[in-house]
């Protein structure tokens, strides 16, 4: 009998493992091997004007994961016009000078300290330095830069005229000596119609989907491991007569995670569209970012201690306190696991840095629509749900199996209280990219 238990409970957890790390698939299929990356998410779901003015940087050679994926927007006059920015356009100056947004994105690793160097090029061969660059949001692996270059040259004249048919934006990488352009034809059409600018298709929902999944997945590979022994480790000690309430408090504890989550991704998406520029000049996401990320990882460290009592580890079971965290009331676990669900989410912000929150900043938060910027990471929550709700519907199976074997629950048990533990601590110590980088070094090896 304990043989069957344990063949039907293994097979049970690998399906489970396997449900959980699906996404997977959208990434290796439609992600950084077509360049479907954080471009997508910006050009595919929001106005038509970034349609026009955002380009791809093309280099020489196959992109890889451990280079930087780069992207600019040609930020015109009519550009801030349109998108209704005129803070921006009294702080960039765009009629005296010729202004770009320049996007560095890194799966592997970390980007260079010091941001590319930019040249502008002409098609008739002349070549110009930028006045000046001020980088905008900087993180690990995301980069936002605003670089403004002359509109006239030496000798007075306009640097693109009527008689230019295009240029290039070059970017120059000296660390990895590594060259990428970025080029516009000329002159630039904008859209006649803008009533429908934030246009939403099926295959643009799918974009975006996939887009966000490819450039944040190094991050999602960490959190994917958090959330799998999460919920194991809460669910597999719980006694339960009836086999029926052991599986729907797996589904009901997924569920909780999932909303913690979703919740505090869709109030961001929401501030993004509705505050737009204001929010981001007024510095809070900054000043907020560490010490929601420590009180985060100091909620898990405490819940990681919880499930260790819970499991019955042998250091752990024995402490004084232990007995007030075995206390369990059904409304206690599902703030508990909402919780986990908005911790996920404050870890997700501290390995993105604000790099993500510009992103929507300038491409939702410009058409000054709340609904537009909560739907964009709604749609984020929804592609890592759907995985997770199949994970937990395997370990909804394997879970009340392995509650008979006890050695086997603790030990479960223990290994999880670990993994949450070691998850609040590089919370706390802002570390988190660390694991992320080795992990995805790991998924690229398989």
């Amino acid at each position: 009998m304990n043989r069957s238990r344990w063949v039907r409970a293994t097979v049970l957890i690998l399906f489970g493992v396997l449900a959980a790390w699906s996404w997977l698939f959208v990434v290796s299929k439609w992600g950084p091997a077509t360049r479907i990356d954080i471009l997508t998410f910006k050009a595919g779901m929001t106005s038509k004007v970034m349609r026009t003015l955002l380009k791809p940087a093309h280099g020489k050679g196959h992109h890889s994961h451990d280079s930087a994926s780069i992207s600019g927007v040609y930020a015109t006059p009519e550009y801030y016009t349109m998108t209704e920015q005129p803070q921006e356009a009294a702080k960039y100056q765009p009629e005296r000078f010729t202004v770009f947004y320049v996007f560095e994105d890194i799966h592997i690793g970390e980007l260079p300290e010091q941001p590319l160097q930019m040249m502008l090029r002409m098609n008739d061969g002349r070549q110009f330095s930028p006045v000046d660059g001020t980088v905008v949001k900087d993180s690990y692996h995301h980069r936002a830069t605003v670089v403004r270059f002359p509109s006239r040259d030496d000798h007075g004249k306009t640097v693109i005229n009527e008689n230019s048919a295009s240029f290039e934006l070059i970017a120059h990488d000296p660390t990895a000596h590594v060259e990428q352009a970025m080029q516009w034809d000329l002159p630039i059409i904008y859209p006649k119609d803008l009533n429908n600018a934030s246009d939403l298709s099926l295959p643009t929902v799918f974009g975006l989907l996939a887009g966000l999944l490819a450039v944040l997945s190094p991050c999602l590979l960490q959190l994917t491991v958090y959330y799998t022994f999460a919920l194991a480790g809460i669910n597999v000690h719980q006694n339960a007569g009836d086999e029926r309430v052991s599986r729907s408090r797996v589904i009901r504890t997924a569920l909780y995670f999932i909303a913690g989550f979703t919740v505090v991704f869709t109030a961001t998406g929401s501030l993004a569209g509705l505050a737009g520029q204001r929010l981001q000049s007024s510095g809070i996401m900054e000043h907020w970012n560490r010490p929601l990320a420590i009180a985060a990882g100091v909620g898990i460290l405490l819940l990681g201690i919880w499930m260790g009592a819970n499991s019955g580890a042998p250091g752990l079971c024995r402490l004084p306190f232990t007995a007030t965290l075995r206390t369990s009331k059904r409304w206690l676990d599902a703030l508990k696991m909402m919780f986990m669900g908005s911790a996920f989410a404050v870890g997700c912000s501290t390995c993105f840095g604000g790099a993500l929150f510009i992103s929507l900043m300038i491409y939702v938060g410009t058409v000054g629509s709340a609904t537009l910027g909560a739907l964009a990471l709604f749609l984020f929550s929804l592609g890592i749900a759907i995985p997770y709700l199949l994970a937990a519907f395997f370990l909804s199976r394997a879970l009340p199996l392995l509650n008979s074997l006890q050695k086997v629950a603790s030990g479960i048990g223990l290994i999880s209280s670990v993994v949450l533990v070691f998850f609040g601590v590089i919370l706390i110590t802002d570390n988190f990219h660390i694991p992320s980088n080795l992990l995805y070094r790991l998924y690229l090896g398989l």
